[in-house]
């Protein structure tokens, strides 16, 4: 397992480091260096404490942040001078917040997560000390999954269903222990995306479409025989975002690899139960039905149907005579 987790160097900052009468102006600073270009104000300068840890995550930077009363602002003349466009999701761990942007305004409890447009103005103020996880994502990369994050702006994400889960997986990560996860960074990131996609709930890409997935079934069984098939070539082939994609399957209580891997092992029994075809290696049959390596359908097959392949075609040929 060890071979399959990159390095992670972790970086920080903390007010500890230099004078009180700079600690302000220092976490201004990093902040600005090291997070996003904002303004900060505090009504407790005189001994004002903050600290920033922070990795890259994978495409995303993982933050972890712990400060004491402040009023964040990111203003049009910070945007300006941004040259690389992120959006944040926002865990708060402790204390309280109220975010305001476009117009919407968000009180945000621990435990929830709110998703903040680095494109746009907002305002976040922090009444107590806080301790929040952010995830900063390029705008480009994220709109793989969320074509128009803009639709998103100060979105809670709190209670059931897929904004419970998402909140559930950001809750799971800690600056200090990513090395410790038993996927690469970049693999965890992306699957937080998707939760995130999910728990935004359906994009204008879908809407009109009920026949969307019955279209990307097709596709699925026309090329199931293609190892890499992914959610990002089927959803390209359709004209969608991933996101779209994965929110159709979502939708009917089921996922994209889930059906992938029924309609792979319902082939699979199809060739097997052929008499025209019993001189094709079960190694040739798994190919066909999109298995690299045949004992992963075989382990999959026996899962499936209670048999292993041969005994499968074996029982076929026998019922036959």
């Amino acid at each position: 397992m060890a071979d399959r987790i990159e390095a992670l160097a972790r970086r920080h900052w903390s007010t500890e480091q230099v004078e009180q009468l700079r600690a302000l102006s220092y976490w201004v600073d990093t902040v600005c260096d090291q997070f996003l270009e904002i303004d900060i104000d505090t009504p407790v300068r005189d001994r004002f404490r903050a600290r920033l840890d922070q990795v890259e995550f994978g495409a995303a930077t993982l933050s972890s942040i712990e400060a004491d009363v402040q009023r964040v602002q990111r203003t049009p003349a910070k945007i300006a001078h941004t040259r690389y466009p992120v959006c944040v999701l926002m865990q708060l761990r402790a204390g309280q917040m109220r975010l305001k942007q476009l117009g919407r305004e968000t009180d945000v409890r621990p435990g929830e997560c709110v998703f903040v447009l680095g494109t746009e103005p907002y305002d976040l103020q922090c009444p107590q000390p806080t301790s929040a996880v952010t995830l900063r994502f390029p705008e480009s990369w994220l709109k793989r999954w969320l074509p128009h994050p803009e639709r998103c702006a100060a979105q809670l994400f709190s209670g059931g269903g897929w904004s419970a889960a998402l909140c559930a997986a950001v809750s799971s990560l800690n600056v200090d222990a990513c090395d410790q996860l038993a996927l690469p960074s970049s693999t965890v990131a992306e699957q937080i995306v998707a939760l995130l996609a999910l728990a935004t709930g359906p994009d204008s890409q879908t809407e009109g479409r009920p026949d969307l997935l019955d279209a990307l079934m097709r596709t699925l069984r026309d090329r199931l025989h293609e190892a890499d098939l992914s959610p990002l070539t089927v959803a390209a082939e359709h004209g969608i975002s991933r996101r779209s994609l994965h929110y159709a399957f979502a939708r009917s209580g089921t996922t994209f690899a889930e059906q992938l891997m029924r309609l792979r092992l319902e082939r699979g029994r199809e060739l097997l139960g052929d008499a025209r075809l019993l001189d094709v290696p079960v190694t040739e049959v798994a190919a066909r039905c999109g298995f690299m390596d045949p004992s992963h359908f075989a382990r999959r097959f026996r899962q499936r149907f209670g048999l292993a392949p041969l005994q499968f075609r074996g029982a076929a040929i026998r019922i036959r005579h």
